[in-house]
């Protein structure tokens, strides 16, 4: 596979997916494949393969993933039953609410979610992706997640923030696009990005920490409690 340095001007043009180290073998051969990941095979209805728009909105999807493991039940069942029970107009709303208010107060849950995130950078690697609109993506296209009845406070809990997110239409946001439904990339398109001779995402993520001009504490608060907390400089 290409190898692609990252530099400047990406932080706001060129599209990008990251993906767990152990994908590689499989991408070089095949390509990506549009897929349902585990967490969202109970909230999206088409596979697809997502990606964000210039990295700095791949700081904004960190922030929205870093949130979602604050508040993702340790038990899967309990992720199944709540993302189907959120969207049933008959389920009392101030269960979830009261749940969800609980967790805010957990430690022990912020701390599991910053384990999970670091084990996440230190298992993956960045893509670029030579995309083309209007072949492999659609800027229009619908945010499913968006359109299954979900409410908007239940939305931003699930990583919509208000910060980065539009949740007054169901297009998709920069930093969480995706390409059309069941569309596969060849891999052709993909190279494997480094800095510093570095493939590892978590050396890509320093990197991206200086070279933003994002207000990370104004524009991704969890992302950054989460970078202060775990000593990156």
């Amino acid at each position: 596979m290409d190898k692609y340095k990252l530099k400047k001007e990406d932080m706001e043009k060129n599209y990008f997916h990251f993906t767990l180290n152990k994908n590689l073998k499989s991408i070089h051969e095949k390509g990506l494949i549009a897929n349902k990941g585990k967490n969202s095979k109970y909230i999206e209805k088409t596979k697809k393969i997502f990606f964000v728009d210039g990295l700095d909105n791949l700081l904004k999807l960190f922030d929205c993933w870093v949130n979602v493991y604050y508040y993702m039940p340790k038990i899967p069942i309990i992720y199944t039953l709540g993302a189907n029970f959120l969207r049933q107009k008959w389920f009392p709303q101030f269960i979830a609410d009261g749940y969800f208010a609980v967790l805010k107060k957990t430690k022990i849950h912020k701390k599991r979610a910053y384990k999970v995130f670091d084990k996440l950078l230190n298992d993956s690697v960045l893509l670029n992706l030579n995309l083309t609109e209007n072949v492999d993506f659609k800027y229009s296209d619908i945010d499913e997640v968006k359109t299954r009845g979900y409410k908007k406070r239940h939305l931003e809990i699930m990583g919509y923030s208000k910060r980065y997110s539009s949740l007054d239409t169901t297009e998709m946001d920069k930093w969480n696009m995706h390409c059309l439904s069941n569309h596969s990339i060849d891999r052709n398109k993909i190279k494997l990005c480094y800095v510093n001779d570095s493939c590892k995402l978590k050396d890509i993520f320093v990197y991206l920490i200086h070279e933003t001009n994002l207000n990370l504490k104004d524009t991704c608060p969890v992302l950054y409690d989460y970078i202060i907390n775990s000593n990156f400089n």
